[in-house]
């Protein structure tokens, strides 16, 4: 879930695209083209023996005339096999002030279980976990939903991220494929409260997703809600927005690292 940045999006109103050689290309073919950009970017990023992530996520509770802003970074390395990564956090209460919390954690997996050591605040917490608990819930495994399982797909035009050209790719994620096992995911998981997701994808030529985009605004707020509309809210609070950015790079050329002796030590 890691300035400002300007999109410019094209738009097609017509039932065709007029291509260079002068011949028109039916919807149906258009959306054949999006499904295999989709197709070619699932298999190379699958491929992966290394990258790294680094995401933004901007949150923003509102509650009549007040509102307040959650900033969230995070910059991640990651190997695939075997899973090893390094990854570090920091929160900002409101855009544009201090730092009021950082973590660093670092993942290995080792003996048929993934063990972590997260450092914050000056302690080291060690923990072990599955390999498939753990690796669903890091970026690749969250990239490889939106890939398969992307509704309404439509290339909208091409864009340049740190100067590569890539092609935009819009949809919806239907707000069932997102939610996950714990309880408050229940309504929405059931199909009992309507709320999809908007993602945007920039993928190159060769496949590589150079950055993802999600809207999560509907989906936080319909887990808050839940289905029973004489239900009491939690509080007065709601999601005025959650948008996640998340930027690809050093594609199996992410430098090596160890996991240093004194976390180890600490742990």
């Amino acid at each position: 879930m890691k300035g400002g940045r300007n999109y410019v999006w094209e738009k097609d109103y017509g039932n065709g695209s007029r291509c260079d050689s002068g011949c028109w290309s039916s919807g149906t073919e258009k959306q054949d083209d999006t499904t295999a950009i989709l197709q070619k970017a699932q298999n190379t990023m699958s491929k992966l023996e290394s990258l790294c992530a680094d995401s933004e996520t901007k949150i923003v509770m509102e509650n009549g005339s007040e509102s307040g802003t959650t900033m969230i970074w995070r910059n991640q390395d990651l190997f695939m096999n075997p899973f090893k990564m390094h990854y570090k956090t920091k929160v900002m209460l409101g855009e544009g002030s201090e730092v009021v919390d950082t973590e660093e954690q670092y993942a290995e997996e080792r003996d048929g279980m993934v063990h972590t050591y997260s450092v914050t605040a000056g302690y080291v917490f060690a923990d072990s976990h599955t390999i498939e608990e753990f690796i669903r819930e890091q970026a690749l495994a969250d990239l490889d939903l939106y890939l398969t399982k992307l509704q309404s797909a439509q290339t909208v035009g091409t864009e340049e991220i740190n100067g590569v050209s890539a092609t935009v790719v819009t949809g919806i994620l239907d707000g069932k494929d997102m939610a996950d096992s714990g309880e408050e995911w229940a309504d929405i998981r059931e199909g009992k409260v309507d709320a999809d997701t908007s993602i945007k994808l920039w993928i190159t030529e060769d496949g590589y997703v150079l950055r993802h985009e999600i809207d999560a605004t509907a989906l936080m707020n319909g887990m808050r809600s839940g289905a029973d509309p004489e239900a009491e809210p939690v509080d007065d609070w709601s999601y005025g927005e959650y948008v996640e950015q998340m930027t690809y790079g050093d594609f199996n050329a992410v430098p090596d690292f160890e996991i240093p002796a004194e976390v180890l030590e600490a742990a």
